[in-house]
């Protein structure tokens, strides 16, 4: 790893300091008319690669690791959270178009969208372990500590063996009477699964044994700040959870910022 990368936990802190000094303001979601409604806090405002088109953010030993899609532009990357930049530590085959990642057992996990395929490697090395196959699309991916968690754009979150890793159970999510379509990147936090809901403002929180949406997080001012400013900007997509500030990282597709939110 190049010196200049630091811990997560430092960089963090860092920035904390920052932005204490600076006075800012922690901005605070309205959330008063939807019951399931979870208020969040933005804490700092981080710089991120705007060419990233981000498929799969999550935190492993302090360090943030970042997946993204696009043929011949799908890589896997160490990202210095202080400063945006990346290390590229896996750069896949043209033909692939990266999504998400997860890391579990000391190995990264990482899907394709429509090859059907996906990729192990050794998450201190980076060398790639072997290879699997799935019977639908690759969207996002997380894990429990027992299960590898996937989506593939529909309302469905399958729990893969990860032996086999082939599905073991599935659940529906369902918010009210209604399935919810095109869940995207996951997060597993604190027995629950987070998930994006592609081409939307929102970040779901969904109870992994029934599949029902349990809480709602609206990122429109976000969002809709984002794209009034930077038009090349795409969709929100990515959540990691650091377990030490007890904070997500969220950002976006070709975003240059991404963001420390901590839920009320």
């Amino acid at each position: 790893m190049k010196n200049h990368f630091f811990s997560l936990s430092i960089a963090l802190g860092c920035l904390l300091v920052i932005s204490s000094c600076n006075n800012r303001k922690e901005a605070d979601t309205e959330t008063t008319r939807d019951s399931l409604a979870i208020q969040y806090s933005i804490i700092s405002t981080l710089p991120h690669n705007a060419e990233a088109y981000t498929q799969g953010l999550t935190i492993y030993q302090n360090k943030v690791l970042e997946s993204t899609g696009q043929n011949n532009r799908s890589w896997i990357a160490e990202v210095n959270p202080g400063s945006g930049q990346h290390d590229k530590k896996v750069i896949l085959p043209g033909q692939y178009f990266g999504e998400g990642i997860t890391v579990m057992n000391n190995k990264i996990y990482q899907l394709t969208w429509q090859n059907k395929v996906g990729f192990v490697y050794d998450a201190h090395t980076y060398k790639q372990l072997r290879e699997f196959t799935y019977d639908t699309e690759g969207w996002g991916i997380t894990n429990d500590n027992k299960n590898l968690i996937m989506s593939d754009g529909s309302e469905k979150i399958y729990f893969l063996d990860t032996a086999t890793l082939k599905p073991v159970r599935t659940i529906t999510v369902m918010d009210g009477g209604t399935r919810v379509k095109k869940l995207n990147e996951l997060e597993y936090i604190n027995g629950y699964i987070f998930s994006n809901v592609y081409e939307t403002n929102w970040i779901l929180k969904i109870d992994p044994n029934t599949g029902k949406v349990v809480g709602r997080m609206d990122f429109s001012p976000i969002g809709n700040e984002i794209r009034a400013m930077y038009p090349s900007a795409d969709v929100l997509n990515g959540i990691a959870y650091d377990v030490n500030s007890k904070a997500l990282l969220i950002t976006g597709k070709l975003w240059p910022k991404a963001y420390l939110v901590r839920l009320q």
